[in-house]
């Protein structure tokens, strides 16, 4: 008879729920992982706002761990954190019920409200006040539905109500906290006054918690008042420890290889969307270019390009069909062509839009064309970061992750950008391998969960290595592409 394989341990867990789906990675302690996603449920409207029915989560959870024990993993106590769309709003009633679908970072219903906010001085204790953040949506909220305010005993984030599903306690984790005008900017404590402000009260706020620190163990039945499939989750994760949640730039911060105290360092994400991100002392002056987020002690600068990997897909879709699913057969064409014939590509739809001629050029000089230009454009944002806090010290160490630093070719462009904006600085790109490679907000959620116990061992598992450089005989026209496009005077 045959022997039945012996199932592998998932001793960290990362999930990462978006507004698309959600996500979870998972690590033995062999250093074993595996990478599972199910496409969101519960999108819904509330007032015409877009919300969530997160009575669909558990069900989600469980597909998700259903899977993977089907591929051998078990869960036997695990390390257990969640990176989540930041500036959810979650009510419970005071028999611990979901009062309304949770509204998401896109409702940006309450410009009334957070101009009055930032009128009464709101906005000195919380910083910029947004229509999305928590603070005016909740405003907003019992603004449409008063009868809510007799039922209301606590809002939250939806990481915390996950957190509160699964452990049975109730926090505030100051990852999404900060960023939502609930929390003092200098202290991380609840904004008592920037809440009474907008006329609501203190006592519907749990008690905060620091990102990263431990809220408790997995209960092995759901608390009370949970949704449907609830306590078959917390069957699967019973004993295991739940490290508070990370909002989800901060946790692809941490997926990225960003680390805390590292001033230094920018990494460059080159994903569906394009980041470029830094970490900088809490207290120092900002230009005020880039939107800022906690990262756990420390602060995390972030600008973004909203289509970079989306900009080369459309490009593939639109103009080279025949190597969809082939990406390396066009690196391959790209890193022939000659340079000479690079030409700026204005980014819109199918693949942006090239000079009058376009049609001319062969696929490889038009690709090649289009992995420069989104390298162009994700420099301008390094340039502005590089303005954004000159009292964190200067950046020696660029480090260029996400699914185009495949490409040798934007490696080189990297490269040579880099030494153009900063001379001397290091240049390199992400060495990780296995299914987690590019799940940077799922990676950054399990590194979350392991760095409460093993801060050392985690810090390990986001290698670099040297980016590929420009060979001298073309070196000289991708610096004149760039200079020639505004990089540098």
């Amino acid at each position: 008879m045959a022997r039945t394989a012996k199932p592998e341990k998932a001793t960290w867990c990362g999930f990462d729920l978006s507004t698309t789906g959600l996500a979870l990675g998972v690590r033995s302690q062999t250093g074993k992982e595996a990478y599972a996603h199910t496409p969101i449920r519960g999108a819904t409207r509330w007032h015409g706002q877009p919300a969530f029915k997160l009575e669909q989560v558990p069900r989600m959870l469980l597909t998700l761990l259903s899977t993977l024990e089907k591929h051998g993993w078990e869960f036997r106590k695990p390390l257990v954190s969640f990176a989540v769309r930041q500036h959810d709003m979650v009510l419970l009633g005071k028999q611990n019920q979901l009062l309304m679908p949770a509204l998401s970072w896109q409702c940006n219903a309450a410009t009334d409200e957070t101009r009055q906010l930032t009128e009464r001085g709101a906005d000195r204790q919380v910083g910029r006040i947004e229509p999305r953040f928590i603070l005016p949506k909740l405003a907003w909220s019992l603004a449409q539905e008063p009868t809510l305010k007799k039922e209301l005993a606590q809002v939250m984030t939806t990481g915390d109500w996950i957190a509160e599903r699964l452990t049975g306690r109730s926090r505030l984790s100051t990852s999404d906290a900060i960023s939502n005008g609930l929390l003092d900017q200098k202290t991380k404590k609840l904004a008592e006054s920037a809440i009474r402000k907008g006329k609501l009260q203190t006592k519907w706020f749990p008690r905060v918690v620091q990102s990263g620190r431990s809220i408790g163990r997995v209960r092995g039945h759901a608390s009370d008042g949970s949704e449907p499939g609830w306590h078959d989750v917390c069957a699967r994760l019973a004993g295991g420890q739940l490290i508070a949640s990370l909002g989800d730039n901060h946790a692809t911060g941490v997926g990225c290889g960003l680390a805390e105290g590292d001033y230094s360092t920018i990494v460059i994400s080159a994903g569906t969307s394009g980041t470029v991100n830094r970490v900088c002392p809490p207290r120092v002056d900002l230009a005020g270019n880039a939107a800022c987020f906690e990262f756990y002690k420390d602060r995390m600068l972030l600008m973004m390009l909203a289509d970079c990997c989306s900009w080369y897909d459309a490009f593939v879709d639109r103009h080279a069909s025949s190597y969809t699913g082939h990406l390396d057969r066009l690196d391959g064409l790209v890193a022939k062509v000659d340079l000479a014939t690079l030409h700026r590509v204005l980014a819109g739809p199918s693949g942006g839009s090239g000079p009058p001629n376009w049609k001319l050029f062969n696929v490889g000089e038009r690709a090649a064309s289009v992995q420069a230009s989104i390298m162009l454009e994700l420099l301008l944002l390094v340039r502005t970061m590089l303005a954004e806090a000159p009292e964190a010290g200067p950046v020696k160490r660029f480090v260029l992750t996400g699914g185009l630093s495949q490409s040798r070719f934007f490696q080189q462009a990297f490269s040579c950008g880099v030494e153009m904006l900063v001379p001397g600085a290091g240049a390199e790109i992400s060495d990780r391998k296995g299914p987690l490679r590019f799940q940077t907000a799922a990676y950054g959620g399990l590194l979350n969960a392991m760095r409460s116990k093993e801060a050392a061992r985690a810090s390990t598992l986001c290698p670099t290595r040297p980016a590929a450089t420009v060979p001298a005989r073309k070196e000289a026209y991708l610096e004149y592409f760039f200079r020639a496009s505004g990089l540098c005077g």
